[in-house]
């Protein structure tokens, strides 16, 4: 019986900062990823090339859809702190002590990887893909390194966990800080506003300033759900072999299947 496919919808592909992008080769996309750190479209360009084949392998092997999105937002949040380390070589890449024929045998491979992973159980995955565009979700996370730390407290416990100022003031009593709402609130304020900025302003026009038929998004949707791991009792999925050969037989199914 043949699994039927679907991928997520990639708005960003359409986009004029991006489409000139997605005819550059993958050599051009990581050096201007590694060499202009205050523009996002490279890495959204990777995205968009890359995020249907690994989509489509994590849909094969995962349990149900929900799981499937936290692998695939887990996986992009894993290349995103990884690819300053790809260097390219006359036969290939090397990532640290990994060596792969091409970024995408190296792709494929870290997802093989990821799907040995114990998976959590869907009650505890709230993470939303179309709510959270993986991209999006890595830029704001590296953007709140550089925020004080009281007020990446206050965006990360209400953005992301969903606490009212209230439990948050209760939490930070607990721990010896007196701090008044009214405080808490001009740190979530300052705090959204200061993440906006130190977004690049490519990410910023790509995925905050949609389409004037389209509503913009409110500053406190920015965040992505959790996808923490409480508690699993979930059976970890079959192995995958990583050898070469089983690599490229995964490339040769997935390309038929998405160039059909």
């Amino acid at each position: 019986m043949i699994k039927v496919l679907s991928f997520p919808m990639m708005t960003e592909r359409q986009h004029p900062l991006i489409q000139p992008l997605l005819e550059w080769s993958d050599e051009a996309l990581i050096h201007g990823f590694q060499d202009e750190r205050d523009r996002g479209c490279y890495f959204i360009a990777l995205y968009c090339r890359y995020a249907p084949l690994v989509y489509s392998v994590l849909q094969h092997h995962g349990k149900s859809p929900v799981q499937v999105d936290y692998l695939f937002a887990k996986m992009w949040h894993t290349l995103f702190f990884s690819l300053d380390l790809v260097e390219f070589t006359p036969t290939g890449i090397r990532v640290g002590d990994e060596e792969a024929a091409s970024l995408r045998n190296w792709i494929v491979n870290r997802t093989a990887t990821l799907i040995q992973e114990d998976l959590p159980g869907i009650e505890y995955i709230t993470y939303t893909l179309k709510d959270a565009p993986p991209p999006l979700w890595c830029y704001l996370e590296a953007s709140l390194a550089y925020l004080p730390a009281l007020t990446r407290l206050v965006l990360v416990t209400t953005q992301t966990f969903h606490w009212s100022l209230e439990r948050v003031r209760a939490y930070l009593e607990v721990q010896g800080e007196t701090v008044s709402l009214a405080e808490l609130q001009q740190h979530l304020e300052q705090g959204l506003d200061m993440l906006g900025d130190r977004l690049p302003s490519d990410v910023r026009e790509i995925y905050l300033t949609p389409p004037s038929s389209v509503p913009a998004q409110e500053s406190d949707a920015l965040f992505p759900d959790t996808t923490e791991q409480l508690e699993t009792n979930s059976t970890p999925p079959e192995p995958a072999s990583h050898s070469d050969s089983s690599i490229d037989t995964l490339l040769e199914e997935w390309e038929l299947i998405l160039s059909s």
